[in-house]
């Protein structure tokens, strides 16, 4: 019942094909990550889901909740909906032991709404652009674009996971949903685009098309040799004259792509104080949706407690906490840069 109403409700609300739909909610939708919203009628007038996804956390390896299909019916908008949805969904994942939440804002508009609900901006890309290549001459380098799941070995996934965690800070994809990515390529006319030397895979392209170019979603490849050689097979097989990459964020001309919050302050805090045991440091955190992470947090040899009886040396909002954990431009808070390690959050692949 709640699965059939929460897809009418995407259908009013998305521009998206019923083949997509069906696809997703086949896919990716799950009953526990699902929060509705019901009117006094006991109509679903708002909606999200709250899929959990890993993530790269330093040394260690976190869980975030990405909050995915968040809509509200036209006729119920402007009523504060879904900003109570949000926060029941905060609560919700708090009690599952989800530290962050992720985000992609569908519009530019919305990065203030989640501003205000404390969502940072931490993840960018790069823009890159290229034109019509040559042929690389290198004949060493086999190149195939693969369109149907059932043709993905494991040799392709753990490439594909061993590239990913060698990111600091990216938020990972398991096995099925690398299916999931795949598939959802096929279904926009685009393919992985896999590049071989000799039997060894050394270089793959999440590519699609978009009008008259192709956009590569994702890759990774060992060498900028075999990064030209999956771009020139971008364009022999989603037959396009130009492409447009998004890459690891370069620090010039970066754009935005999406949000993080931390959800659980001492959780998060904690961690940081294993990843960095030689760290002594008083934070007072202010958290206006989640009242329970504000407080005053004493790290040191490792740990992190709460104690409001301590004096208080620094003060961040949540919004603020969240870009310093993740690395995210720690340079532009001079008395905590030391702390914190500057790193390039990404976030892709995710079916937004």
């Amino acid at each position: 019942m709640m699965k059939r109403e929460v897809m009418e409700l995407w259908r009013v609300c998305f521009d998206d094909t019923e083949e997509f739909i069906q696809f997703y909610f086949d896919k990716k939708y799950k009953e526990e990550n699902a929060l509705v919203y019901w009117d006094e009628q006991g109509a679903a007038i708002a909606a999200l889901q709250t899929p959990l996804y890993p993530m790269t956390f330093g040394v260690t390896q976190i869980v975030t909740g990405y909050i995915s299909g968040a809509c509200t019916h036209p006729l119920a908008r402007a009523r504060g909906v879904m900003t109570k949805l949000l926060r029941e969904a905060f609560y919700v994942m708090r009690g599952r032991k989800i530290p962050v939440s992720t985000l992609i804002p569908a519009s530019e508009w919305l990065y203030d709404y989640y501003g205000k609900m404390g969502y940072a901006t931490v993840f960018d890309y790069t823009p890159e652009h290229y034109t019509i290549l040559d042929k690389p001459v290198a004949d060493h380098f086999r190149v195939e674009a693969i369109r149907e799941v059932g043709l993905l070995t494991d040799d392709l996934f753990n490439y594909f996971q061993s590239m990913m965690r060698l990111r600091p800070c990216c938020v990972l994809h398991e096995r099925e949903d690398f299916e999931v990515i795949v598939e959802s390529l096929r279904m926009d006319g685009g393919a992985l685009i896999v590049v071989y030397s000799d039997k060894n895979i050394v270089g793959i392209a999440f590519a699609e098309p978009r009008g008259n170019h192709a956009l590569v979603l994702d890759g990774m490849y060992d060498s900028e040799d075999v990064k030209r050689v999956a771009l020139w097979g971008v364009m022999k097989y989603l037959d396009a004259a130009e492409i447009y990459c998004r890459v690891l964020p370069s620090g010039k001309a970066d754009e935005h792509r999406g949000m993080a919050r931390v959800l659980d302050v001492e959780q998060m805090l904690r961690l940081y104080a294993v990843n960095n045991p030689e760290q002594d440091l008083v934070l007072k955190v202010t958290d206006d949706w989640i009242p329970e992470n504000t407080g005053i947090y004493v790290i040191g040899k490792g740990d992190c407690v709460c104690d409001n009886a301590k004096q208080v040396e620094v003060e961040v909002s949540v919004q603020e906490l969240t870009q310093l954990l993740l690395g995210y431009h720690p340079e532009r808070f001079p008395e905590l840069e030391p702390y914190f390690k500057k790193c390039s959050p990404f976030i892709s692949l995710m079916l937004d």
